[in-house]
């Protein structure tokens, strides 16, 4: 008996990341007849691994052609770096891709724009990973793009790969908070490494109040093209 291949999505992720397989588990789970696949390019530390201001076009392509080794229908950059670098270079990147392996490409930066879009999100209260000067960067990008940022969490971690244990007490604090000063229209758990997958849900459910975790952003990005 043959049992056929289902659909099936396309990550990339960052090599430090220990979250976003665990979100697509959590997420596709549930989704009978779709696969995950995955590919890593090389990001760890904070920020070591790819050029300070752009991509390393060679992984990006290396990864992509692996995945379309699993007839992957779409493939999703699951990370948040393209709202630092520029949105502009995650535009690059899908182009790039598409062009070389002819499968479409999404990115959690962009799909952060359209989400926004969507539900008429235009203040955010944003929550990192990192130290405060890099929220700083994220805060001017999302600006340039009509959305300003009414209040922000920074956890301070300086190692990617240490972000996969933050805890999300402070988090639901935070947006408990937020709910309660009604001066935002969403919070945004802006890092694909901070395990936001477990609570947004039922967190938004309970405020009343979108709560975006980026990991799960992403997936559900690729998941309408798909």
């Amino acid at each position: 008996m043959t049992i056929p291949a289902g659909r099936a999505i396309g990550i990339i992720l960052p090599s430090s990341n220990r979250v976003v397989e665990r979100a697509a588990r959590h997420l596709i789970g549930a989704r009978p007849g779709v696969d995950a696949c995955f590919a890593r390019v090389p990001y760890f530390g904070d920020g070591q691994g790819q050029p300070e201001t752009g991509y390393d076009a060679a992984s990006f392509l290396a990864a992509a052609e692996l995945l379309a080794h699993a007839r992957v229908g779409v493939i999703c950059w699951n990370a948040t770096r393209g709202s630092a670098i520029g949105f502009d270079a995650d535009r690059e990147l899908c182009a790039l891709v598409e062009s070389r392996v002819g499968i479409p490409m999404v990115t959690t930066a962009l799909a952060a724009l359209d989400e926004f879009d969507r539900r008429g999100i235009r203040r955010i209260a944003l929550v990192t990973h990192g130290i405060p000067a890099k929220g700083q960067v994220y805060k001017l990008r999302f600006a340039e793009r009509g959305v300003s940022t009414s209040s922000e969490l920074h956890l301070g971690f300086t190692d990617n790969f240490a972000a996969a244990g933050a805890s999300p007490e402070p988090i639901v604090a935070f947006a408990r908070a937020v709910a309660a000063r009604r001066d935002a229209d969403a919070v945004l758990v802006w890092s694909t490494n901070i395990p936001g997958y477990g609570f947004a849900d039922a967190l938004e459910r309970e405020l009343s109040l979108p709560v975006i975790d980026s990991a799960v952003l992403g997936l559900r990005a690729a998941l309408r093209i798909t």
